[in-house]
């Protein structure tokens, strides 16, 4: 694996954000629990909107805030896999 990790969700051309996957595993995985956190509280804020007072670009908005969050999060969790199948231990 590379030391810098491309994330999925750039929107240019050429990737501009990228994870140093030989960070440490507990920045990592803070990194991701943040992340996570805030998708699954807006996601929650989400399933209690009354559909009937939204405007029709609601859901577009939550869904594009919850990808711009969960992607690097999942980019995190898929080094943090690959470095404990390696057999590196969270400290």
């Amino acid at each position: 694996m590379s030391r810098f990790v491309s994330v999925a969700s750039n929107f240019t051309s050429h990737p501009i954000l990228h994870l140093d996957a030989q960070a440490p595993m507990a920045d990592l995985l803070e990194f991701t629990d943040v992340r996570m956190r805030a998708a699954n509280n807006m996601l929650k804020s989400l399933a209690c909107l009354n559909a009937n007072a939204t405007e029709d670009s609601d859901l577009s908005h939550f869904a594009l805030a919850a990808y711009l969050l969960l992607e690097p999060g999942c980019a995190a969790l898929y080094i943090l896999d690959q470095r404990s199948h390696a057999g590196e231990a969270l400290r």
